[in-house]
């Protein structure tokens, strides 16, 4: 007697899916479920540049070396209780022998000017000059005014101060009220806080002349639809007029009668005066609708893939920096996720929540979430390379330096990797993640989220393989990586049946 063998048929397939690298870096633009699995939907706090997710940036308090011949570091501090920290400047400066004594400079919230020597052994920052106070929050930029290397220092509502080391010296009420200056060729020319359509210029050789006259100072009306002027930058020798809705470019050489205006670049959106940047060959810049680039002549839009983010949010407060051939931008970016994130959950609220590293040369991204940036200033010094911060809220009384350690002044900032919700490849059809392979060198989270359940496993650092056992159902799939400290996680990958 015969029988007849019944045969096995497969009714699935057996496939891996590997999230390779974290190459895909972050896009909010494509619809999800288009998006392929190794691109996260979402990311901040993981720094994604070098094939895995690791700790990215933080900040510390700032600290400088002690002398040229050790790599010692003293903590600054004020040395008079203040309230806040207004702005952050860095101040160039060399001594009478030649040597450079560089300070970095701080502007207290009750408008007093400090500093604080760059390679010294006091931990101090010290009141430059406790009978100067400024109404509002001065800008300031460097002059070698007759052979002394100077901060001229003003305001939108004071006049002009001229600040060095050695001598004390008054706030001249008569001189303009200034809400951003450049130098170039030896004069300074400013935006008018009183008129945002005039563009002022100091007589040549000579940034404390303002004597409005064929000889001397002057100025330029510059009233069209581009709207107000919010920064002035010297770049390519020109100097760049940038409004909210446009940039203009002025041709400065010799004498006042030989200036020429011309139009370049108009908007549709608003241009953040407090993000527009020089960069080294280009000038850098926030708009409503993204960050662009600017070459001197045409203007590009940067593909950040993150556009989403900047939308419906105010940036009237944000501020940037070029450190180390990157872009650097504290602003307010909306996430929309309804979580809070560092200071994101003070309950006296925030101004800005993050802070975008862009990297220029290959468009590397970090996004730094729950850090409330209110200036940020790149000292880059003989002996130290640092970029330098004040803050809103509760570190708002301290200067602190840029780290990549993921702390907010020792607390560290929760990370998260979330990727798109998608079907995998394989519309229609069942899927079961049977297990997830990865390395993670520190300990993690792995949350697995499909159309019929959610599961979250904790994983424990280690420097082999982990393999996590998931056998999650579904047709649709999510990933979220999560870390509260250190991170560094490579190697992803799924197995998974899909049902034919």
């Amino acid at each position: 007697m015969f029988y007849k063998k019944k045969l096995l048929v497969k009714n699935s397939d057996r496939i891996k899916v590997k999230i390779s690298n974290f190459a895909g870096g972050v896009n909010t633009q494509v619809d999800e479920n288009s998006l392929p699995i190794k691109c996260a939907k979402l990311s901040y706090n993981y720094k994604m540049n070098n094939g895995a997710l690791k700790t990215s940036l933080g900040f510390e308090p700032l600290k400088f070396i002690k002398n040229i011949q050790s790599s010692e570091e003293r903590t600054l501090q004020f040395y008079d209780e203040i309230s806040a920290v207004n702005n952050v400047w860095f101040y160039p400066y060399y001594n009478n022998a030649g040597t450079q004594e560089s300070f970095v400079l701080a502007v207290s919230a009750d408008s007093g000017i400090y500093y604080a020597q760059i390679i010294s052994s006091s931990k101090y920052i010290y009141n430059h000059d406790s009978s100067i106070s400024f109404t509002s929050i001065p800008n300031a930029i460097y002059y070698n005014l007759n052979g002394n290397d100077v901060m001229i220092v003003s305001s939108k509502t004071d006049g002009l101060y001229v600040m060095d080391v050695v001598t004390s010296h008054t706030i001249d009420s008569t001189a303009p009220k200034i809400s951003s200056m450049c130098r170039h060729y030896e004069r300074i020319f400013a935006v008018d806080s009183t008129d945002r359509n005039r563009l002022l210029f100091s007589a040549n050789m000579d940034p404390t002349n303002w004597d409005f006259d064929i000889d001397n100072a002057g100025y330029i009306n510059l009233n069209d639809e581009r709207g107000a002027l919010v920064k002035v930058l010297s770049f390519n020798d020109y100097v760049y007029i940038f409004k909210e809705h446009g940039i203009s470019k002025l041709s400065a050489y010799g004498d006042q009668t030989e200036f020429a205006i011309s139009n370049l670049f108009v908007s549709s959106g608003k241009i953040y005066g407090n993000s527009v940047c020089l960069c080294g060959d280009r000038i850098v810049f926030l708009c409503q609708d993204g960050v662009y680039s600017f070459n001197g002549y045409s203007t590009s839009k940067l593909s950040l893939n993150i556009e989403n983010l900047f939308k419906n949010v105010n940036n009237d407060n944000c501020c940037a920096a070029y450190f180390n051939g990157k872009y650097y931008l504290g602003l307010n970016l909306n996430f929309g996720d309804n979580k809070q994130v560092g200071c994101e959950s003070y309950a006296q609220g925030y101004i800005n929540n993050a802070l975008l590293e862009i990297d220029l040369k290959n468009g590397d991204i970090n996004i730094v979430r729950g850090i409330d940036l209110k200036a940020l200033c790149a000292v880059e010094f003989q002996y130290v390379n640092k970029l330098v911060a004040a803050f809103n809220g509760e570190h708002k009384a301290k200067l602190g330096q840029l780290t990549e350690n993921g702390k907010y002044f020792g607390v560290d900032l929760p990370k998260e990797w979330i990727s798109s919700y998608s079907n995998l490849g394989y519309p229609n059809k069942t899927k079961k993640v049977k297990k997830v392979n990865l390395i993670s060198k520190e300990d993690c989270q792995l949350t697995l989220k499909t159309d019929k359940e959610e599961k979250t496993y904790s994983i424990p650092g280690s420097s082999k393989t982990t393999t996590v056992l998931t056998n999650a159902v579904g047709e649709m799939f999510q990933f979220k990586f999560s870390s509260s400290a250190e991170a560094e996680i490579s190697n992803a990958q799924l197995e998974l049946t899909v049902s034919r």
